[in-house]
């Protein structure tokens, strides 16, 4: 069988993120085919038999366990839980350890489940098959995935996934190319183009024995899109060894599927976890929401008061036993036990401090973080998952919450960074208008035009497109008589026209898919701009019909003739965005050598020839039409080329060669030597694509802003551009105050034209600073002169380069966020996150939203990230914490979604520290009135259920569908959305209400039932008084009463569901008396048929009716003051129909409560 050739390699680097050396980096890969047995037993790369397990049988109950035990609260329990083993425990050990069995049991079983789905999707991955060649017998055999080894080289089939990352060698076709889908992989559906080496796309099943060579490559890395290594190929492939740079479009990664090809021959060069895909996978950054945080301070608050209550109380109990436990003949101090022992306080404080804390262990809710997770879980998978207002029906695309911990942090939020393209707009881009040899065309009208035409008020003629524009198709919305069909060759520059039209057909990447007829063809592009390009240049007589490796055949319609023109393509220099620009490198048939390149304006204009007369002529009309057509919302890109002299192209071309075979820093070197063929350049013009804006953006910006939310606009659109799109999506409005920061002037350019850069960065950043400060100023003088206006900040792109360096920074931020509105253009990926990052410091809850992998670092960096599942792929839904398929759909996300998962899960919080800390203030309250012995007045057994049965449904049903107010007027109203932003529900006051609450409930029922059972008069049959057990069922059936009515007060809409878990709970405890006390004495112990003795008492029902509303009556008084106040803000701040809609909602929940109580009073009495 053969396997890696393994030979030892020269120092490779593979940083993360940056290409440099770095010392004591892994070897080079070396693989080689075929492989020697020597090469084989040598040593072995990593095997192709994956697992994706989190553990396995050995490692499911430590690493399970040690998951749960991360969080602070279980091992609390599961200390209370050992401590209940000893002989100080007031409880029953069974009583303490029964609700952390279910909890973590719950939680476990979980954990296995999920698991066991994912065992089962890697033994079915690793057993499918593929066929490998065996050069020992010469053929191909079937094997599984995940006997497949580095070295082997496989056939893949049409619609079959690829087992490893492979090196495509060869496809039945004589191009060399092949279609794959990469779905799995960055979640794209847009098939890409794949080429093998001209030297080896030839071979076919009965010659692979002919193929002979050595891939030497980088060591596994994480990068997806590239890749380093060069192919020495071997005789009889070549006639001579020769040295071939490989690319990234010549590897095939695993996860991938193959389409449109019939098979392909690969040879593995990473296979099992060293595959990019595995190497990819990593966790996404933990994020948990501002209230999991203000739930942690809330525990360890908890267990302050737990601690100090503990503490009190065995130094009390302490002092009482050293001095008053001998006077007690009838306590027998001198035969009592060591913790009762008055003659060691120290033992006796000890003792009674463990006592302590397994009772008042009470004060921690159990079953707070299940709860929690099943309410998230419910309001992610079923409420926005399931929302047919965010479902795209055009695309099938629901709202997917990807992780359940930030629902209520929608509530919450702040400010918004978006992204442009994609975002805000379609990206389904169409060619528009250009610019050539300095004169305009094109005479549409483009959306954001008319947005702004109709916000002043203005009419515009607008053409009948589908009557004036026959020319019209997908990617392609240009018309102007002037160019189309062969009028351009009457116009007074036709020569530079024809360059231009020849640009557009050859300087990209795209691959032509069908026959090469104009109304059938469709290409296979890297973007949709590129598309739009290739096919304006289809439309104009320029027609890409076939292309090679080498080769790009042109069908070209002159004047003259129409012919089929064949040129060599010798270089391709690739976009990136450090570059900002694209260039190919082609032998024309006449044998010249011409350069073409497109790229950002500010690239081309510094690379074009000073000397030349025509670009000095050209450079400020095409700059003023540039700005014209970014002013309507347009993306622009400028055209330009070169003839290269074949001399110095061929001495230019050695060097290149030298950076692509260059194992070490290859991209920086490929660059370098570009930047020396790129110069000297000819102005040809530009292009105008327009991308519209998505469906209801206007209308949800607005609505934003209505409910506080400021919104930053990352773009890498000119500044002109980017200010008529935030006019057109109503981002800026005509009342907003604008500052415009630049960085740019022209004593600064002066500077840069001098070389004289390290003074031109200081005055810019001078300049910018004192810009700032201005801004600052005005803001604070229309603060102090309580002028009410808004704010809109644009900065480009240069300005912010220095507002996010340390000196500025803060200051950048400060205005910023005085802001409604901010416009950053010219922003790269990385300045995405970094502001991202900025705003963060803030202390705001930021939401950042993108549709690209440039918009990931952003997404990522923020409190939360919401991923448009666009035309750009699926890299931004897959790192973000939400995905939806239109931007217009944050609206229903936010304003209904976020503000009812707020609210639902604070009160179900502050509910559960609540009834704990009332139920747990009673035992501590009655342990005080018994001298902190630790006596506790409850049975052990319904103590323990306390938590997981009797209150455990009523908080879920209120975290699952409690609201106050309908679905639509959290749209309508849109400053309801400012609860969550003020934190009104969770915040410090409230949480002090809850608790404040709960201690005087606790008071007040402790109080009350010792008053009301504290009695001396026979009322049993047996003639015994009421003893601790009749006292303590009295006692936990007024803090059931009470808890679920006190829920019930906060109510605002009943449904069924509440009814069911509200009154269904406090039968469920009466049915508990019934059921346990009928069983035999040796279980019951004290609740033996305990319902008989207090049922028959008038003043049991008397206390379970009267006690619970003398609790509710400070509530209810309280909440209704609160109301009232309320309404009066909104009667002074909304609009009638808001205040109508409130008090309706309010005064239902008045009625409610008011019937409620008459009922039961009348019922009492």
């Amino acid at each position: 069988m053969p396997g890696p050739d393994v030979e030892q390699g020269q120092l490779f680097s593979c940083p993360k993120f940056l290409w440099r050396p770095r010392q004591k980096a892994q070897p080079d890969r070396l693989v080689r085919f075929p492989a020697t047995e020597h090469h084989r037993l040598e040593r072995q790369y990593a095997g192709n038999r994956t697992t994706t397990t989190k553990y396995n049988l050995l490692t499911f109950i430590p690493k399970s366990l040690f998951e749960q035990y991360r969080r602070v609260a279980n091992i609390y329990f599961t200390l209370v839980a050992a401590l209940s083993l000893t002989d100080y425990s007031p409880v029953r050990p069974w009583t303490t350890f029964l609700p952390l069995a279910i909890v973590l049991g719950v939680a476990m079983i979980k954990e296995a489940v999920e698991d066991y789905k994912r065992y089962r999707q890697d033994v079915e991955v690793n057993n499918r098959k593929v066929q490998v060649y065996n050069s020992s017998k010469r053929e191909f055999e079937t094997r599984t995935w995940r006997h497949v080894s580095v070295g082997d080289v496989i056939i893949v089939h049409k619609d079959e996934y690829l087992p490893a990352d492979l090196l495509f060698l060869s496809a039945e076709n004589p191009e060399g190319l092949c279609y794959i889908e990469t779905m799995q992989l960055d979640g794209e559906t847009n098939l890409k183009i794949k080429k093998t080496l001209d030297e080896t796309k030839d071979l076919r099943h009965d010659s692979i024995s002919d193929f002979k060579g050595l891939v030497t490559c980088e060591p596994p890395n994480s990068r997806l899109y590239q890749f380093t290594g060069n192919f020495e190929a071997h005789p009889p492939l070549v006639p001579n060894i020769r040295q071939l740079p490989l690319s990234p479009a010549a590897i095939l990664l695993r996860g991938c599927s193959l389409r449109n090809t019939h098979r392909i021959f690969g040879l593995v060069i990473y296979a099992g976890h060293d595959t990019k895909i595995f190497m990819n996978a990593t966790q996404p950054p933990s994020k948990r929401s501002r209230i999991e945080r203000s739930v942690d301070r809330i525990i360890f608050f908890m267990f302050g008061l737990l601690f100090s209550m503990c503490l009190t109380g065995c130094i009390y109990f302490a002092w009482w036993t050293a001095n008053y436990m001998p006077q007690h003949w009838y306590l027998a101090p001198n035969e009592a036990p060591r913790e009762y022992d008055s003659a060691q306080p120290g033992i006796v404080a000890v003792t009674n401090f463990i006592t302590a804390f397994i009772l008042y262990g009470y004060l921690i809710p159990i079953a707070l973080y299940v709860s929690m997770e099943m309410v998230k879980i419910v309001q992610s998978l079923c409420f926005i998952g399931l929302d047919r207002s965010m479902y795209h029906a055009e695309t099938d695309t629901p709202a997917v919450a990807r992780t359940s911990n930030l629902n209520e942090e929608l509530g919450m939020v702040n400010t918004i960074l978006s992204d442009k393209t994609g975002t805000l707009t379609r990206n389904v881009m169409e060619y528009f208008k250009c610019s050539i040899a300095g004169e305009a065309y094109g005479a549409g009208i483009t959306e954001i035009e008319r947005n702004n035409a109709e916000r002043r008020g203005l009419k515009l003629d607008v053409p009948d497109e589908e009557a004036d524009n026959k020319y019209r198709e997908q990617y392609f919305n240009f018309y102007d008589d002037r160019l189309m069909g062969l009028e351009w060759a009457k116009q007074p520059h036709p020569d530079v026209i024809c360059q231009f039209f020849r640009l557009l057909a050859l300087c990209n990447t795209a691959i032509p898919d069908g026959p090469p007829i104009p109304e059938q063809m469709h290409y296979e592009a890297e973007s949709p701009d590129e598309a739009a390009l290739v096919v304006a240049a289809k439309v104009f007589g320029f027609f890409m019909i076939k292309r090679t490796n080498t080769i790009i055949t042109l069908r070209e319609r002159l004047p003259e003739s129409t012919r089929d023109v064949e040129y060599e393509v010798l270089n391709i220099l690739e976009f990136n965005s450090t570059r900002k620009r694209m260039s190919v490198i082609v032998r024309t048939p006449e044998d010249k050598i011409l350069l073409y390149c497109k790229g950002a304006d500010t690239v081309i204009y510094e690379r074009l020839d000073r000397k030349h007369k025509v670009n000095e002529e050209l450079k400020e009309v095409t700059l003023q039409h540039m700005e014209e057509f970014g002013s309507a919302g347009l993306r622009t890109l400028c055209l330009a080329y070169t003839e290269l002299d074949p001399r110095f192209y061929d001495e230019w071309n050695e060097q290149f060669i030298e950076a692509k075979l260059s194992l070490v820093d290859r991209q920086a070197r490929v660059d370098a030597v570009g930047e020396q063929v790129e110069k000297n350049l000819q102005l040809l013009g530009c292009t105008a694509i327009e991308d519209k804006l998505q469906e209801g953006v206007p209308q949800c910006i607005k609505t934003l802003a209505h409910a506080g939310i400021r919104l930053w606009v990352l773009t890498g659109d000119k500044m002109e551009t980017a200010i008529n799109i935030g006019y057109a999506c109503s981002l800026i409005t005509d009342d907003m105050t604008q500052f415009q920061l630049t960085g740019s002037s022209a004593e600064v350019e002066q500077l840069e034209a001098e070389s004289r850069m390290e003074e031109a960065t200081q005055l810019s950043a001078q300049r910018l600073e004192s810009q700032l400060i201005k801004v600052q100023h005005t803001i604070a003088e229309d603060q102090q002169a309580k002028v009410a206006t808004s704010y809109a900040l644009i900065i480009d792109g240069k300005a912010l380069l220095y507002a996010l360096s340390p000196r500025l920074r803060q200051l950048f931020l400060e205005v910023g966020v005085k802001c409604a509105a901010v416009l950053c253009c010219r922003v790269s990926p990385l300045q995405k996150a970094q502001v991202t990052a900025l705003v963060k410091t803030w202390g705001d809850t930021t939401l950042a939203i993108g549709d690209g992998a440039n918009d990931v670092g952003m997404i990522q960096k923020a409190h939360i990230g919401v991923g448009i599942s666009g035309q750009e792929g699926m890299q931004a839904a897959m790192a973000s914490d939400f995905t939806i398929a239109q931007f217009r759909f944050l609206t229903p996300l936010l304003l209904v979604h976020g503000r009812l998962s707020y609210k639902r899960i604070t009160r179900m919080i502050s509910f559960l520290f609540y009834k704990n800390l009332f139920y747990g203030s009673t035992i501590f309250v009655y342990n005080a009135f018994t001298l902190f012995s630790g006596q506790p007045i409850y049975n052990d057994f319904y103590m323990t259920l306390f938590n997981v049965i009797f209150t455990a449904a009523a908080p879920l049903v209120i975290g699952w569908f409690d609201r106050d107010l309908d679905k639509g007027c959290g749209l309508r109203f849109p400053f309801l959305y400012k609860e969550g932003q003020q934190n009104l529900y969770f915040s410090l006051p409230a949480i002090v209400g809850w608790l404040g609450t709960a201690l005087l409930h606790a008071a007040l029922v402790v109080a009350m039932v010792l008053t009301g059972a504290d009695s001396i008069d026979s009322d049993r049959k047996t003639g015994r008084i009421w003893s601790s057990p009749q006292d303590g069922v009295i006692m936990f059936t007024v803090v059931i009463i009470t808890v679920h009515l006190q829920l019930s007060m906060i109510i605002d809409q009943w449904m069924w569901m509440h009814h069911v878990a509200i009154w269904g709970s406090i039968v469920l405890w009466f049915l508990f008396l019934l059921a346990y006390g009928a069983f035999p004495i040796e279980l019951s112990t004290d609740l033996h048929h305990i319902i008989d003795s207090v049922a028959a008492i008038p003043s049991y029902w008397l206390m379970i009716v009267v006690v619970p509303i003398t609790c509710m009556l400070p509530v209810f008084f309280f909440r209704a003051i609160k109301r009232w106040v309320s309404c009066n803000i909104v009667r002074h701040h909304g609009s009638a129909r808001l205040l109508t809609d409130t008090k309706q909602a309010l005064q239902q929940a008045k009625q409610t409560a008011v019937h409620w109580l008459v009922q039961t009073i009348c019922w009492a009495v």
